[in-house]
């Protein structure tokens, strides 16, 4: 994890599908994020589930840093690396003609169980996704967020194996080793995702 079939290739491509008054709210209520890339090559497999996910017109994800009080994060694992010891941030899409917002909330609430409350927009990363034959942009919008209520307990339980909480010390440890050494492109990305993230948690002091 949205537009007319005439539009996708081209949108996607420019990383234009999110609509830019959408993004310009987001900036105004949650904060400037800090801009960055990265570049991964995705195994076969990684590329297949990209190409998918673009044929559906949806070549982005929102993450969300669920941040507990104790100060450790909530996170999730998937079936496809389910008892791997690697857990992430969870993430989604918005649906065709969904607000990014709300589909924060719903992909959150389906993940994790957990109703949150949004605290700063920090990220917003590109992605180059490098497959055999092309090179695929995506994009992340990383937020830091709060829980404000609800049971953590996957609802969407076809995609999610197992949600928990670690620390940033864990996180940035031996889960960063772990998708580093995995050799999935989408590990890499992500294991760059979360170093940013902390990154950017130092430099803005929250």
């Amino acid at each position: 994890m949205l537009f007319g079939k005439s539009a996708v290739p081209e949108m996607a491509s420019s990383l234009n599908e999110i609509n830019s008054e959408e993004m310009r709210s987001l900036v105004e209520r949650y904060g400037e994020p800090r801009k960055n890339r990265f570049s991964a090559s995705f195994l076969d497999f990684e590329c297949q589930f990209v190409k998918q996910s673009r044929n559906k017109g949806r070549l982005h994800d929102v993450t969300c840093f669920i941040r507990e009080p104790t100060g450790d994060y909530v996170v999730i694992q998937k079936h496809q690396y389910a008892n791997s010891g690697i857990y992430r941030a969870p993430s989604g899409g918005a649906s065709f003609g969904e607000p990014i917002e709300e589909a924060i909330h719903r992909e959150m609430k389906e993940e994790t169980g957990l109703q949150i409350r949004l605290v700063r927009f920090v990220l917003d990363l590109t992605l180059d996704i490098e497959c055999e034959e092309e090179t695929i942009l995506w994009r992340s919008l990383v937020f830091l967020a709060e829980p404000v209520a609800g049971e953590m307990k996957p609802i969407d339980t076809h995609e999610i194996f197992n949600v928990g909480v670690m620390s940033r010390e864990q996180l940035l440890g031996e889960v960063d080793r772990l998708m580093v050494e995995s050799g999935w492109g989408g590990f890499a990305y992500r294991a760059f995702l979360t170093r940013e993230f902390f990154k950017s948690l130092d430099e803005l002091n929250i």
